[in-house]
């Protein structure tokens, strides 16, 4: 059995590993780790959404690549690996990953072009505390119309334009 990457995804890696040495240099990193009032680079955001980058797993008819979990797990190799200050996991593990899974196909319509695009930077609200979630263990409510309770930590939540958040139906 083969585990090797494909033609196809060694090439997405080598571009991706030139772009980002290019575009997310050491001075890029370190700009945004010593300016207190930033916590990412937009410029650099704007980029990566011009690669098409993050609509990697977002379907063509959303305006998405199309491709598969391997395909954006190559990209975040490669994001990691330069240390690029941008919102990547958050807006595209979690916040598209949440929307492809559980959204009305309304609601995709409606974001996943825009985080295509990179002017939906996501992020996912899940833990309430120490421990993992669970069902039982959910304390935040959405009645409709408000939603009230603590999320701790939201990655990028202090950047993010969109949320997902796990919470209870109640009153």
């Amino acid at each position: 059995m083969n585990f090797d990457f494909s033609d196809d995804q060694k090439l997405l890696r080598d571009q991706a590993q030139k772009f980002l040495a290019e575009k997310s240099s050491k001075k890029v990193v370190r700009d945004v780790l010593n300016d207190d009032a930033r916590s990412f680079d937009a410029g650099l955001w704007k980029l990566v959404a011009d690669q098409g980058w993050l609509g990697v797993t977002i379907p063509e008819q959303h305006g998405g690549l199309g491709l598969g979990r391997l395909e954006l797990c190559v990209l975040a190799e490669e994001v990691g690996r330069s240390l690029a200050p941008v919102p990547f996991s958050s807006t595209l593990y979690f916040f598209t990953e949440a929307l492809l899974a559980a959204a009305s196909a309304e609601q995709q319509a409606k974001l996943l072009p825009d985080v295509t695009g990179g002017s939906v930077i996501g992020a996912f609200a899940v833990s309430e505390g120490p421990g993992a979630p669970s069902p039982s263990s959910i304390e935040t409510q959405f009645d409709g119309s408000k939603l009230s309770g603590v999320k701790i930590p939201v990655t990028d939540g202090d950047i993010a334009t969109h949320a997902v958040v796990l919470a209870r139906e109640g009153t």
